[in-house]
């Protein structure tokens, strides 16, 4: 029987279990509740609790208690993986039960997008990128823990496979409820084989998948200190990770960064402001050991075109266990797949010096 989990976790059963579990675990730190919360988030895919606290050691603070569904019940354990494997790259997790997909964390401060205005925000970006960047590169050798959490694998081989698979379903389903008309389905179909092109030379590159956010935009990264202080930010929110091509990321936050600046219109894929650009080359800077820039630059478009498949698998999780009722008309699943026949993701094939054929 499919459960509708915003009625179950807006229940009051269900914030009285949270309620005595979050104060049991913080109990055990000396850390008790002042009584004033707050569920700040309710979603079909997850929700989120804001509590109160006070203690000795670290006065007066705040914690969040989240919960996922099944499509990103892996995101508990993947948090409290990543602060043993990476200190300082999520928010701290104070305790989690990954039976249950909970998780308790330290608040991280405010998020980006607080501090100030989209415009306002480039310096921001250079600063934070190489150092997840940097994390990535880090994490590439813990492949097999990060996987060990149940987060889905992406990379560039699995892709083709997961693209067949989500165009049969949504040849099926009907348009109304998110499938493909038949004029739809061929177009995909006939994509495949240049689609199938690019994941190879993604996998062929030397570029070690790792983990990958897929969400990283300014509403998912707490910066609580000054510019200069990259050690106190987080990044929250890792629902949509996977273990994929790292350079996938850049396609949710450059369009994120585009968007909100007023730069990024009907074609989503077209940034060509110097300033995006600069946030761009700023990520791309420890990898600069893997590849010459025209080879960076051009596997960037192409993680960046591959990865709608990304976004589409997605989506698919976060709704998998929902009410075809409570999924809404805009159907995103179909309308990242439907990216692929867009001219920004025809990306060029590689010249005959074997780099990147740029302008």
């Amino acid at each position: 029987m499919v459960l509708d989990p915003i009625a179950l976790w807006t229940s009051s059963a269900f914030r009285d279990e949270v309620q005595a579990w979050v104060t049991a675990q913080l109990a055990r730190r000396g850390i008790r509740l002042t009584g004033e919360w707050e569920q700040s988030h309710v979603r079909v895919w997850s929700s989120a609790i804001r509590f109160e606290t006070v203690s000795k050691e670290w006065g007066a603070g705040r914690v969040w208690f989240k919960v996922s569904g099944g499509g990103t019940a892996y995101e508990a354990a993947l948090v409290a993986l990543l602060s043993e494997l990476y200190p300082g790259l999520a928010p701290e997790v104070l305790a989690y039960d990954k039976a249950r997909a909970w998780s308790l964390t330290r608040d991280g401060g405010p998020v980006l997008r607080s501090i100030a205005p989209p415009d306002a925000l480039w310096g921001y970006w250079e600063q934070l990128l190489p150092r997840y960047a940097k994390a990535q590169l880090t994490l590439a050798e813990k492949r097999t823990d990060l996987l060990a959490t149940g987060i889905p694998d992406r990379g560039p081989a699995q892709l083709p496979v997961e693209l067949r698979r989500l165009l049969g379903q949504l040849v099926r389903r009907p348009i109304e409820n998110g499938g493909l008309s038949h004029e739809q389905a061929r177009a995909l179909e006939s994509v495949l084989p240049a689609y199938d092109d690019r994941c190879a030379e993604l996998a062929a590159s030397g570029v070690p998948d790792t983990l990958q956010h897929d969400d990283l935009h300014s509403n998912n990264v707490c910066w609580p200190g000054a510019l200069d202080d990259l050690c106190s930010i987080r990044i929250v929110d890792w629902g949509d990770s996977s273990v994929g091509y790292p350079f996938g990321t850049m396609l949710a936050t450059l369009n994120s960064i585009a968007f909100h600046v007023g730069l990024l219109h009907n074609d989503r894929g077209v940034i060509e402001d110097p300033r995006v650009l600069r946030v761009r080359d700023a990520y791309l800077e420890p990898f600069t050991e893997l590849g010459s820039r025209a080879e960076l630059l051009r596997w960037v478009d192409l993680a960046r075109s591959t990865g709608c498949v990304s976004r589409a698998l997605a989506e698919e999780r976060a709704v998998q266990d929902v009410p075809a009722t409570m999924i809404g008309e805009e159907f995103p699943i179909r309308g990242w797949l439907l990216e692929l026949l867009q001219p920004w993701t025809q990306v060029a094939q590689r010249d005959e010096v074997g780099r990147g054929a740029f302008p």
